[in-house]
């Protein structure tokens, strides 16, 4: 099942059983690097059908969905699902459509007041997920009790690091410097990531995911992952997401605001931002699913890397 007929073809099969009849459009969100995901026009709305060869994402936010609606938080309601694959050869769900865009698409035309009041709703869920109790472990927790944990912060940070690396090398985007960039700040940051302790925290909201409509929040999307660590590692990529622009700065001093962030823990923010940046430049050319292609963006990767060096001068490492 590797083209975008055969995706077509399971949905309609999907919602014929679903809804009992065929659906008038589907169309493919080519966001997100996890699942399929298309938009299905119905008779009288539109839902989100998502697709994986992978029970534990979309079993996340089976498991993680009921928890954020009982926290107050604005997401999706499932509608139907199934992982037996005995409809069609893999793992689905239906949900109900919020309602917008992802705030990547509109964050450059919000006025500042518009950010800043986003950026009170996206403090009260962190202050609303951190309620979730977690368990003795850091990592990814999917659904279905099949996670990605291990016993410290500080051995996700390495895994982390390490599996950009890799890819990185098997590209050919990683250079000297980031090699060495990222052990500096494997080794500068250690004695901080031993001493974390593991808070819950939903880390996958910054350019996509938020949904924004006529200017407001309007929920969260693709709840399959919740992390148990460091949520100044969600901030990071939020800072990172959109670093340089004046609408990024004024979003992200806001969160951080809200939060009531110390000089130190901004720090720790764009040392943050830094390690992401490292690993998203080191996705470039590895295919996740059907919006990743095994090629190298060169114009990407020239601009990723500009980044990196920007950063590292925030952070006087370079």
């Amino acid at each position: 099942m590797n083209n975008e007929q055969s995706f077509e073809e399971m949905i309609k099969i999907i919602i014929t059983a679903s809804f009992w009849y065929y659906p008038k459009s589907i169309t493919r969100i080519a966001i997100g690097i996890c699942n399929e995901v298309y938009n299905v026009g119905l008779v009288d709305k539109e839902v989100i059908v998502r697709l994986s060869f992978y029970n534990k994402f979309l079993m996340g936010s089976h498991d993680h969905i009921p928890q954020f609606k009982n926290l107050g938080i604005k997401v999706p309601t499932i509608l139907f699902e199934d992982y037996s694959r005995t409809l069609v050869p893999m793992a689905y769900q239906i949900q109900t459509k919020i309602d917008g865009q992802d705030l990547g698409h509109v964050i450059e035309t919000l006025s500042d007041e518009q950010l800043k009041l986003l950026a009170r709703e996206i403090a009260n869920i962190f202050y609303k997920v951190k309620t979730i109790t977690p368990t003795d472990k850091f990592g990814l927790i999917w659904g279905g009790g099949d996670n990605d944990v291990s016993d410290s912060w500080t051995e996700r940070i390495r895994i982390w690091i390490d599996e950009s690396e890799e890819y990185g090398t098997r590209t050919g985007v990683m250079d000297d410097f980031m090699l060495k960039l990222a052990e500096k700040l494997f080794v500068k940051y250690k004695s901080y990531f031993d001493a974390v302790k593991p808070i819950t925290y939903f880390g996958d909201l910054s350019s996509k995911n938020v949904m924004i409509h006529n200017g407001k929040f309007t929920g969260l999307v693709d709840l399959d992952g919740l992390t148990q660590g460091d949520p100044l590692e969600a901030i990071g990529r939020i800072k990172l997401s959109w670093y340089g622009t004046h609408y990024g700065q004024v979003y992200t001093d806001a969160i951080m605001d809200e939060m009531s962030l110390n000089s130190e823990q901004r720090n720790i923010v764009t040392m943050y931002a830094l390690l992401n940046q490292i690993s998203w430049t080191c996705n470039n050319g590895i295919q996740f699913n059907q919006n990743t292609q095994a090629i190298v963006d060169q114009k990407k990767e020239e601009k990723d890397k500009a980044v990196i060096k920007a950063l590292a001068s925030e952070l006087q490492l370079i």
